[in-house]
């Protein structure tokens, strides 16, 4: 297995392989033009790069990553070539576990469960609302990272992913079935995927994750198939005693044999399965009566992997490495009224001035932070950091507003 020993686009250091599978081969790398942090490189695997379907599901997996702006979805942040002329793209490396691992072969959570799916349904939904599907959606392919108060998932893997409107225009139109042969949708066994598809592998992972087993345990696709056309044999409850009965009809519903039957999108599933378990009266998450949701909201911060993303963009700007050249930013940019949140100290204090960016503005707290990513995105607007501002303040912008209007 050889390592790369040349710098890819004059910068990236191959440091050791990751994995592989039928059309790629992933490595771990270091950025030397960015204070060496780790990514991920994904190329088409040794001798497939003369398999023209090979090649077309590469080009559409960078089609489909470059098009979804969602902070659950794993981007692509730069493009090349190997020496060799295949292509490769760069990707955030992800710290942390993937779902499989971390359910262990047992069953998890309720509540915990919960905010998997819900995260997951929302990246889903925002995928599905740029014309791409999945299609592979599974436990190996949700990576966790824990964080204060929290964990966040990112989805990964595209490789198999449909683009709409990078094939025909009919979406019913066949195609190869591929997939992960439990997570496959009915549909999908045909070669004919639909946004329901993912909900269908959805569904499934929400049953293996409160139950510890697959809703469907066949290993080819004629057994399969007739197991999904006779329906959930053995009902989430009847192993899962714990398990609101709410929360089973959502598992069942998103397991319905017809994609019409399914949740019309994604997040719609992610939402009334995290109600179903929080209206079981689940203690450490209760439902909030408006007075504490309004309290809570207006006081909890944006998530610690979006403020996270932003400090590392932050670092790597010119404008950010000292007080003055941040003062001088603020200044010519016009933004005078948020210096007060530039410290006293020698070196800029992302953590403070992130915090203080974060309860400024003129109209609604937050809305220094979203000028200031949204003047990023413009001045960078040919980079891919302007590309990575644009999809945070549009992330981050949606949070503060919501929180303005329940202020109100």
């Amino acid at each position: 297995m050889a390592i790369i020993e040349f710098k890819l686009n004059g910068r990236y250091e191959i440091e050791r392989e990751l994995g592989r599978g039928g059309l790629g081969v992933v490595y771990l790398a270091r950025d030397t033009n960015l204070q060496s942090r780790q990514v991920v490189i994904k190329t088409i695997r040794d001798g497939a790069f003369d398999d023209s379907w090979i090649r077309k599901k590469f080009d559409e997996e960078i089609a489909a990553l470059l098009r979804i702006k969602h902070p659950g979805v794993v981007g692509i942040s730069e493009v090349g070539f190997m020496r060799d002329g295949r292509p490769f793209f760069v990707m955030k490396y992800i710290e942390g576990e993937n779902l499989h691992t971390a359910m262990h072969g047992h069953v998890m959570e309720l509540e915990r469960a919960a905010h998997i799916i819900l995260q997951l349904s929302r990246a889903l939904s925002a995928a599905h609302e740029v014309g791409v599907i999945h299609r592979d959606l599974k436990p190996e392919n949700v990576m966790l990272q824990k964080f204060r108060g929290g964990e966040e998932i990112t989805l990964i893997d595209f490789g198999i992913a449909t683009v709409k409107d990078l094939q025909a225009e009919q979406h019913e139109q066949s195609t190869e079935a591929a997939g992960t042969l439990p997570y496959m949708a009915p549909e999908q066994l045909h070669g004919k995927p639909v946004p329901a598809s993912d909900v269908w592998a959805l569904g499934v992972m929400a049953y293996e994750m409160v139950t510890a087993r697959l809703p469907f345990p066949a290993n080819n696709s004629v057994t399969l198939h007739g197991m999904q056309q006779a329906g959930v044999s053995t009902k989430p409850r009847a192993l899962r005693t714990d398990l609101p009965e709410a929360a089973q009809d959502v598992i069942l519903k998103a397991l319905s044999y017809d994609p019409a039957q399914r949740y019309a999108h994604a997040h719609e599933m992610g939402e009334q399965f995290m109600r179903a378990i929080l209206g079981n009266g689940a203690p450490t998450l209760p439902l909030p009566d408006d007075r504490t949701r309004k309290a809570t909201l207006l006081a909890s911060p944006p998530s610690e992997e979006l403020l996270r993303r932003c400090r590392e963009l932050f670092e790597s700007f010119k404008e950010f490495r000292n007080q003055d050249n941040l003062w001088d930013f603020f200044e010519r940019a016009e933004l005078n009224t948020y210096r007060h949140c530039v410290s006293k100290s020698a070196n800029v204090d992302y953590d403070q001035l992130l915090a203080c960016l974060c309860r400024s503005g003129r109209n609604y707290r937050g809305q220094a932070l979203i000028d200031v990513l949204a003047l990023l995105a413009t001045r960078y607007r040919d980079d891919h950091r302007g590309q990575e501002c644009e999809g945070l303040r549009s992330s981050l912008r949606q949070l503060f507003a919501q929180s303005a209007a329940i202020a109100k």
